[in-house]
Order: C-alpha cells, then structure tokens, then sequence
C-alpha cells in the first residue's frame, strides 16, 4: 500500500490529480475540496498553492482577501479559502467534442505508453525482488 501525503505536504498538482471531480462541474468548473485543522494551516496551504500556480500561469488576474476569505483567479483557475478550508476550482475544459469521436481513439494512440510503462514496472518488480 501506497502512503499518502500529509495536508500539509499536498502541492497544487497534488490538489488536481487525487479525486478530482472531473464529472461534476459547478458554474462552469470543476472542483477540489481541501480541508484543514484550522484557518491557520488553511491559510498558509492557501498561500503555498496560491505561489505555486503563479509559478505555473503568472501573475493572477483577480486576488482578493477580506473577511477572512483568500481567492487567487486566473482565466480558468481559481483557489479560495475561507475558514479552514480551500476550494480548488479549474475551468471545464469540455472536452467531450472530440473525447467520444471513434477516430480520435481509432488504433488505440496511446497503447505503446501504456506498454512502456509496464515494461518499467516489470523491470523495477525485478530489481526489488
């Protein structure tokens, strides 16, 4: 078994990738939730994912803070906080105009990632063992 991360270790990919809600979207994003002990730790996670993103898209279009609410916005991702939680949204991309054409999936395009994927595993397996 995998061990997870700890709340204060999540970064924003972190955020993203573990059970993002990629089916449910809310006024046009999805979202993530991210709650903390306490506004403290909700704070400083606010401020380390907030610096992460704007590593990754620059200066953020919109930022907010009042009344003990956090935002960070960018054309198409947001981070908020207010009390000791967070909310990660990300703008729907709807992809579904081209995910469910049979020609984008016509020959199977990423069948030799997968493949060269399991050949590293099978060599790491025999490294460990």
């Amino acid at each position: 078994m995998t061990n997870g991360k700890l709340q204060d270790d999540a970064t924003l990919l972190d955020v993203l990738i573990d059970g993002f809600e990629k089916n449910e979207v809310m006024h046009g994003f999805h979202w993530r939730q991210v709650p903390m002990p306490n506004e403290g730790a909700a704070a400083l996670k606010f401020a380390s994912l907030a610096a992460e993103a704007q590593r990754w898209k620059g200066t953020p279009l919109r930022t907010e803070e009042r009344s003990g609410r956090r935002l960070a916005a960018w054309s198409d991702l947001e981070i908020r906080q207010a009390g000791c939680g967070i909310v990660v949204r990300v703008k729907a991309p709807w992809f579904s105009s081209w995910w469910h054409e049979p020609k984008t999936w016509s020959g199977d395009p990423v069948a030799q990632i997968f493949e060269w994927i399991e050949e590293e595993a099978a060599q790491n397996l025999g490294r460990s063992g």
